[in-house]
């Protein structure tokens, strides 16, 4: 009787350990406030190679970190991506960002 409850607790043991590393979840504080970020969307962030470019997606997503809540248009430049969205209060926001390097070249609130 005392090794099958012994097994069992060993057992239960070892399904809540292993749980708990599958349900870690990230936290990410930025302009929209906190929010939880499940595992599967972790940021990863890419290195740029001297001989690629940024993509508009890329961009886009650059741009909602510098207070874009939501796309409206991405628009292709000789060295940037202008993406014009609106933001958190509901007010038009433009962001330039680089296709060469990703860096935010200006941001206008309109």
């Amino acid at each position: 009787m005392m090794k099958k409850t012994a097994s069992i607790m060993t057992a239960a043991a070892i399904l809540v350990g292993s749980s708990s590393a599958v349900l870690s979840q990230a936290i990410e504080l930025g302009p929209n406030g906190v929010r939880v970020v499940p595992p599967q969307e972790e940021r990863i962030d890419r290195v740029i190679r001297e001989d690629e470019e940024v993509t508009a997606r890329e961009a886009a997503r650059i741009a909602r970190g510098a207070g874009i809540d939501e796309v409206d248009e991405i628009q292709t430049r000789r060295n940037s991506y202008r993406v014009v969205g609106i933001d958190r209060r509901g007010r038009d926001i433009e962001v330039d960002v680089s296709r060469r390097t990703g860096e935010i070249l200006d941001v206008n609130r309109i």
